[in-house]
């Protein structure tokens, strides 16, 4: 299962992140994993 997270920078602007898993969970754990500390998620996706 692919999840796309968007997200807002410090700045303000938005972008977006992918990450992987086997289940929705690990997906997100891994998503979770890759925003840095400024960065704020706003929303998930899933691609099925």
């Amino acid at each position: 299962m692919i999840l796309t997270g968007t997200i807002t920078h410090p700045d303000g602007s938005y972008g977006h992140l992918e990450a992987e898993g086997d289940t929705y969970e690990e997906a997100r754990e891994n998503l979770y994993a890759l925003l840095e500390e400024s960065q704020n998620p706003i929303t998930i996706r899933t691609d099925r």
